[in-house]
């Protein structure tokens, strides 16, 4: 009981703490995420978003190892909403306004931990490469939505709207319930059609090139590739604006044709 009560009132903390939606996964399950298994057969991963790391190569070896003693991984969502699109405006000051909240959000919720659980915590990277983990996997299994057809995280409260962070504790804590939540299933999906690139428009990957029964957008239907040079095109453009240079305004188009999560 001292484990599932440690569970919940932290769940509490990070939404007192700025939190929009919060939720807790074992580290031994998130390791073996959908993501992280098909990594290795993904080829390069480089790319718009990715370390600049001139010896870095693909790989299941190149995913640093955790602490032994981390045996929780808590992910925290802040709602990114259409009306506040300079969350996401990246403006080369630690990445973007919206992740320097969730980073100050983590770093006084992990401060919390310590203060009134006693319990140690780790601090996580955003890049898998540096110690990080794939955010939307761990946030499936941290009970916070699914992934869509858009091959983003869709939550029932804001849809795919949300940007995500995470941090491990060296506790056992139950983890959040999986949601039994699907509101692609019988959606026409709007956001494949809207893609500029369309990057969605037809199946890229299969169950056995990534040997996994969970690939990207549900039938293997994006093309990072393609997505990559939609976002060179939002980097020239921003370079090219003298109003927003040094603010580049990435796409966001299927976020925005997601009919999920929007409010009435």
């Amino acid at each position: 009981m001292e484990a599932e009560s440690q569970a919940q009132n932290i769940l509490q903390a990070a939404r007192d703490h700025g939190a929009s939606l919060a939720g807790i996964a074992r580290t031994d399950q998130v390791r073996i995420s959908p993501s992280h298994k098909a990594f290795d057969r993904m080829g390069d991963f480089a790319g718009v978003g990715t370390p600049q790391d001139p010896n870095y190569t693909a790989g299941p070896q190149e995913i640093p190892v955790w602490p032994a003693e981390a045996k929780s991984l808590v992910v925290v969502a802040l709602e990114h909403p259409r009306d506040k699109p300079e969350l996401d405006w990246w403006d080369g000051k630690q990445g973007t306004p919206g992740n320097r909240q969730l980073i100050k959000i983590c770093k006084s919720l992990r401060q919390w931990v310590k203060d009134n659980l006693g319990l140690q915590t780790y601090p996580m990277h955003y890049y898998v490469q540096k110690g990080g983990t794939f955010l939307k996997d761990a946030a499936v299994m941290a009970g916070l939505g699914c992934i869509g057809k858009n091959n983003q995280l869709i939550t029932p409260e804001f849809g795919p709207r949300v940007r995500l962070r995470s941090f491990m504790i060296q506790a056992e804590l139950p983890p959040s319930a999986i949601l039994d939540f699907d509101p692609c299933q019988d959606c026409p999906a709007p956001c494949r059609t809207v893609c500029p690139v369309q990057a969605m428009h037809t199946p890229v990957w299969t169950t056995t090139q990534l040997d996994t029964a969970n690939i990207p957008a549900r039938d293997g239907s994006y093309s990072r590739k393609l997505c990559n040079i939609r976002m060179e095109m939002d980097i020239q453009e921003s370079e090219s604006d003298s109003k927003v240079q040094n603010r580049i305004r990435y796409c966001r188009k299927c976020e925005f044709a997601c009919i999920a999560g929007r409010r009435q």
